[in-house]
């Protein structure tokens, strides 16, 4: 059984520049870790509280294979042992234009993390994948074999999340959300303090 993180978004964003860089339970994964993202994009949870909300195997390589993406950092906490413990900050990249937003309730859907990453790879295709959601086009796209195509596919029809037509439809209704970049991430706030300059031709010279 999936649970939701305590502090949870009501939604999470993916952009569409993640669809081939990570297997489709780590894009799922991913997903999950954003839902307890702060208004600047941090998130500060365990990777026992990630398992429990994306479910599915260990997430014990998550951090290795995410820590470029994320600019995995650690902090410490004082919890009264002799050493401080050793917890992340993960820092959620900004929307980008081509994005999608899926609401914390497809968290509560009980499927493999495989199997979710990979409706979130149909999600983000349907949207900016400019092709038909047929198996020779998915499968070129996503760099699935047909096998495992097949395996999901069928698992997706069993929760009701696909129809096998032609085109593939996919059931989006109370999943796949607007997107609002009115909620895009904060910057920190930081004084700066600089001079003005000004060529030899008279411009302004814009401090970078």
């Amino acid at each position: 059984m999936n649970i939701l993180p305590k502090f949870c978004r009501s939604n999470a964003t993916v952009n569409y520049s993640i669809l081939n860089r990570f297997k489709p339970a780590n894009i799922y994964r991913f997903f999950c870790l954003s839902l307890s993202r702060d208004d600047w994009y941090n998130v500060r949870i365990t990777l026992d509280e990630l398992k429990r909300t994306s479910g599915g195997k260990s997430v014990s390589s998550f951090n290795k294979k995410f820590e470029e993406y994320l600019d995995i950092k650690p902090y410490f906490v004082d919890n009264g042992f002799y050493y401080p413990t050793r917890r992340n900050i993960y820092h959620i990249p900004a929307m980008e234009e081509q994005c999608i937003t899926i609401s914390n309730k497809f968290a509560l859907i009980e499927l493999d993390a495989a199997i979710k990453g990979f409706f979130i790879q149909l999600l983000l295709l349907s949207q900016y994948g400019n092709i038909e959601l047929i198996k020779k086009n998915i499968i070129k796209a996503i760099g699935i074999d047909k096998k495992t195509y097949d395996k999901y596919i069928i698992k997706l029809v069993g929760a009701d999340l696909v129809s096998i037509t032609t085109p593939l439809t996919l059931h989006t209704e109370n999943i796949l959300l607007e997107n609002d970049f009115s909620k895009q991430k904060k910057l920190p706030k930081k004084k700066v303090n600089k001079i003005v300059e000004i060529d030899d031709n008279g411009n302004i010279i814009i401090p970078k």
